[in-house]
């Protein structure tokens, strides 16, 4: 029997020894950032659904302003939240994030008129952009040195496989059940809350920035980390992205995160109501939508293998340019299997390009401002991804042919190329 009990404990002990490897907080960032692809990629999946709501009597500009008011509540998440995990720590703001975000998505699938709908995405929204900055840092802060870019990028695999989710969930319950399950259902994850609160640990990074090298080492040891290098306590703030050489580095992470944005949320908000509109019947659009993030996974994951060898920047500029050829080409073709094969290179050109962009930019500061300049980047970033969904509702509210969307789309696909090619110019400067 007390040698049963012993094998018990040890078992017990090499157990808690394996949660505590830092692939555990990657994938627990990863679930989290699985519902945060849901939450925001469903829009898409119901923007069809709100169009034909008998009682709301919507209009495409109606339905696109929503999804720019939900991105101007990531806007401003992201501003103050970026800071915000710098001051505080990352796991406060996360845990803050995750409760907000599930509220108002329950909120927006109970809302009883179009008014609340839109309050309630906008609340929605400000814990969703809340949320990535801060999850994006914590992500960067655990990875190994040599692998941040894969590490990354399996995580956000949680984004892409949230938006498959919703777009499967979609295809079974929309025409039985109408689009409020699909909004309701995001909010599930409050559910586990009590989950979030005991596993996710602060960064070691951030607490030795401040003066906390104890706890930073401790953590460190548990997780097998190096030890972080006590570092002087230092300003934190806006001001700290434009000191020191960053200006121009900072101005161009903002220009590409406001293309990649534009690109992702045009995209993934109007692509199964622009290819419904040209032709294709509710079930094949949606289907399209989860193509878009099947290619966006698989052309992430070659994208990150060669980013992690130290061409980030390349690889960036490269899938910027994919994207931009492949939604043009969609003004080319009309039917076939080839129209599915260009959507998945334009997932991987849109939404693959957007999370190694998060890697770029975040390899542009030191820890102690990490937060502070992904929370701005992709908080000035939000302008484009309102613009996107905006051009969309503007396009077909004013009755031009939904091919308009796609010129562009690939437009601005290769100004962001442009953008990802500029930043090899002042690399020594922002590092």
């Amino acid at each position: 029997m007390y040698g049963e009990g012993k094998l018990a404990i040890q078992d017990l002990a090499i157990f808690k020894e394996r949660v505590r490897s830092p692939n555990i907080i990657i994938a627990l960032c990863g679930l989290l950032i699985l519902f945060d692809g849901y939450d925001l990629i469903v829009y898409g999946a119901v923007a069809p659904a709100l169009l034909a709501e008998a009682n709301w009597g919507l209009t495409p500009g109606m339905v696109g302003r929503a999804a720019a008011i939900t991105l101007f509540g990531m806007l401003l998440g992201a501003l103050v939240a970026g800071t915000l995990a710098d001051r505080i720590g990352r796991r406060k703001v996360i845990i803050g994030s995750l409760l907000s975000f599930s509220i108002m998505m329950i909120g927006s699938g109970l809302a009883p008129n179009f008014s609340v709908f839109e309050g309630t995405r906008f609340l929605a929204g400000l814990g969703l952009g809340a949320l990535f900055p801060t999850v994006t840092a914590l992500i960067i802060e655990f990875s190994p040195p040599k692998r941040k870019a894969m590490a990354y990028s399996i995580a956000l695999l949680g984004y892409l496989a949230g938006g498959i989710i919703s777009g499967i969930l979609g295809m079974l319950l929309m025409q039985k059940y109408g689009w409020r399950p699909l909004m309701i259902i995001g909010g599930a994850p409050i559910l586990l809350l009590p989950f979030f609160i005991r596993l996710i640990p602060e960064s070691p990074e951030w607490l030795a920035t401040k003066n906390r090298q104890s706890e930073a080492n401790q953590i460190a040891d548990q997780y097998g980390l190096p030890n972080p290098i006590a570092k002087p306590i230092v300003q934190v703030g806006i001001r700290s992205l434009f000191s020191e050489g960053r200006l121009l580095p900072t101005l161009n992470a903002w220009g590409i995160h406001f293309c990649s944005l534009l690109l992702t949320f045009g995209m993934v908000n109007w692509l199964p109501t622009i290819m419904n509109k040209m032709g294709y019947d509710l079930g094949s659009a949606l289907l399209f939508s989860v193509t878009l993030n099947l290619g966006a996974a698989v052309g992430l994951l070659i994208g990150a293998r060669i980013a992690d060898r130290g061409n980030v920047k390349i690889v960036v500029a490269g899938m910027f340019l994919l994207g931009a050829c492949s939604i043009w080409l969609l003004t080319q073709v009309d039917q076939g299997l080839q129209v599915y094969g260009l959507v998945a290179l334009a997932g991987t050109g849109t939404i693959g390009t957007q999370i190694l962009a998060n890697i770029l930019v975040g390899n542009l500061y030191p820890v102690e401002i990490r937060g502070t300049g992904l929370g701005f980047s992709l908080g000035i970033g939000r302008i484009g991804g309102m613009i996107g969904p905006a051009i969309g509702g503007a396009v077909l509210g004013a009755g031009l042919a939904p091919q308009w969307n796609f010129y562009i789309f690939a437009t601005v696909g290769a100004v962001g190329c442009v953008l990802a090619i500029l930043t090899m110019l002042y690399r020594k400067k922002a590092a």
